[in-house]
């Protein structure tokens, strides 16, 4: 039992024990109200004092709505944060967000999360761990805090961190394209200019995330005209060629050569009948009415 933050806190549940930090669920016994909630118990000297003095001179989670505080314990740091029913949005998305326009409320809803945990670049990369992202039946996003500080790389740079945040934003974008559509290229305009935009200069910010996102349209138009389906079985087929080279190759071989014997074989029968009807001719029989051919 922990007593500190004006709590009493059990464990109930280990989930991750290493070198660096342990992670568990715990309840508190004094206020006994079912709620739970994260600890994050830092043992690794170094990785203690970073983060000692991010709480103390960046206000590391301050704005977070979630973090209940921090305390000291047996030369440990602890990070207290309210516990979320693990709901992972990798697993329950495509049953949760039925239509584009649940898509597009989670995905704004994503990062609105990231821009309100208070945790900067280099934090924020270890919540974007598909273990601590949540998705309730409404569609709203959910942190839980298993931080772990192993993975930690202090001094990561904003523009990777808006890297990381942009392609879940899409993982969200495409969850009712992906089965439909073998490339991102065929998929609606509005989504398709998000991935190349993701892909190629990147989003400098959540903010211009958040615009883009906004400015899509709840039903996206997809491309069924005559030209998407000449695209999408041209794609299919050099898919599959790319996929099947080798076997591809010696089918068309096979197929080559069967037309060419095909070919000859055709020629030389008409070459053959043309021949045998050139000398079958039986010449002129009768004269008036005496008859000139064989008479035995």
């Amino acid at each position: 039992m922990f007593p500190a933050l004006n709590m009493e806190l059990e464990i109930v549940r280990t989930v991750l024990k290493n070198p660096v930090n342990d992670i568990y669920v715990c309840t508190d016994l004094r206020k006994n109200t079912g709620t739970f909630y994260t600890m994050v118990s830092i043992a690794d000297p170094d990785c203690r004092r970073k983060v000692t003095e991010k709480l103390n001179t960046e206000r590391l989670f301050f704005s977070n709505r979630d973090f209940i505080g921090s305390f000291i314990y047996e030369n440990r740091l602890n990070l207290v944060f309210r516990y979320y029913h693990e709901n992972l949005l990798s697993l329950l998305g495509g049953v949760y967000l039925v239509e584009f326009a649940d898509c597009k409320r989670a995905a704004l809803g994503l990062i609105a999360a990231c821009a309100e945990c208070g945790a900067g670049a280099d934090m924020g990369v270890l919540l974007l761990n598909d273990r601590n992202i949540n998705i309730t039946r409404e569609g709203e996003v959910q942190f839980n805090y298993f931080l772990d500080f192993s993975q930690w790389q202090p001094g990561i740079e904003e523009q990777r961190y808006y890297q990381e945040v942009t392609q879940k934003v899409f993982d969200i974008l495409e969850l009712n394209y992906k089965g439909k559509y073998e490339t991102p290229d065929s998929y609606p305009g509005d989504i398709r200019l998000f991935y190349m935009k993701m892909t190629t200069t990147g989003f400098p910010s959540l903010g211009h995330m958040i615009s883009a996102v906004r400015n899509m349209p709840d039903k996206p138009v997809e491309m069924r005209g005559l030209l998407w389906w000449f695209k999408s079985r041209f794609q299919r087929v050099r898919g599959f060629l790319f996929r099947n080279a080798m076997t591809a190759f010696l089918t068309i071989l096979v197929a080559v050569t069967v037309i060419y014997a095909g070919v000859q074989i055709h020629g030389r029968w008409k070459v053959r009948k043309a021949y045998e009807s050139n000398i079958s001719y039986n010449g002129i029989e009768y004269i008036g009415n005496v008859y000139l051919g064989d008479t035995e």
